[in-house]
Formats: C-alpha cells, sequence, structure tokens
C-alpha cells in the first residue's frame, strides 16, 4: 500500500500528465493519462525508497491525512470586529458569511497570482505581471525639460 501524497497536473509542455509525492522532493513521473503518470510515480518512489533503506537513511514519513471541521475559533482587534460587522451589515449577510468571502476572495487571488507565475515560467513572453518581458514592448519617452539644482542651493556653499 502506498502512503505517500500524490499530486498530478497536466504539463503542456510535456503533453501529459505530471505525478509528484510532496515527502520526496524531485521525484516525479510522466504519464501519457493520471492513472501512468501515478502508476511510474509508484514505481520509481518505491525504487527512492528501497534505495535510502539500502544506504541506512531515515524514510520520510507520510503526511497524515487530516479532517477539517469547517469551524475555527478566530480573534481580532475589537476595531475590526466592528468594521467587519457593519461592512457585512451593509452587504445584508452575516458576519461569519462575509469573513468567508474576504478569505475565499484572498485565496483565489493569490491561486491566481500562483498560476499565472507558472505560465511566465512555461511562456515568459506572456508575462502579465508586470515582469521585464513587458518592458521590452513599452516605449519610454524622456523629458525634454532638464532640470538644474542651482536654484535650490548656492553656489560655492556646501
Amino acid at each position: 500500500m502506498f502512503k505517500y501524497s500524490i499530486s498530478i497536473k497536466w504539463s503542456d509542455e510535456d503533453g501529459g500528465f505530471i505525478a509528484t509525492v510532496s515527502e520526496l522532493p524531485g521525484l516525479s513521473a510522466f504519464g501519457e493519462t493520471q492513472e501512468k503518470a501515478i502508476s511510474e510515480l509508484k514505481v520509481a518512489a518505491e525504487a527512492y525508497l528501497e534505495t535510502l533503506k539500502e544506504s541506512g537513511k531515515p524514510l520520510p514519513a507520510p503526511k497524515k491525512l487530516v479532517h477539517y471541521s469547517g469551524q475555527i475559533r478566530l480573534r481580532m482587534p475589537k476595531r475590526l470586529h466592528a468594521k467587519l460587522a457593519a461592512a457585512a451589515e451593509s452587504e445584508g449577510v452575516s458576519l461569519n458569511t462575509y469573513i468567508v468571502s474576504l478569505l475565499s476572495e484572498r485565496q483565489g487571488k493569490k491561486e491566481a497570482t500562483q498560476h499565472i507565475g507558472e505560465l511566465t515560467k512555461i511562456a515568459p513572453q506572456y508575462n502579465v505581471l508586470g515582469g521585464g518581458t513587458v518592458a521590452k514592448f513599452t516605449q519610454v519617452h524622456e523629458p525634454k525639460q532638464t532640470y538644474s539644482t542651482e536654484k535650490y542651493f548656492k553656489k560655492g556653499a556646501a
């Protein structure tokens, strides 16, 4: 039984699926289908783990499956609590719903930014985050006016 966490992502560059194990950094396997990628990954992982055993190195512990209740107790400053409650009321929703929507929106933005970053690594010419690649298409005009410090500093004073 394979007890490690498996992640699968589609790779346009490779034209197939890449499977990885978070507990075994650097280990990955390719497959034209998800099933094939997982199968190949298990073979590679078993060989890697066997090598660790033979060399006397400790095996990485599998991540434990955690079940979440969907509830947390959250402490915040009174002023923030009041602001959030007022905003929720103006939106016509409960404070809980309002906070969940803010957290969801923030998490979505974070995931989108990470996804854009991954796309930028694959195709830097389409960098939409404002990196150096976009700048090469930007035309910069230098001002014709020059500025002098003479009106601010007396000559010979230093």
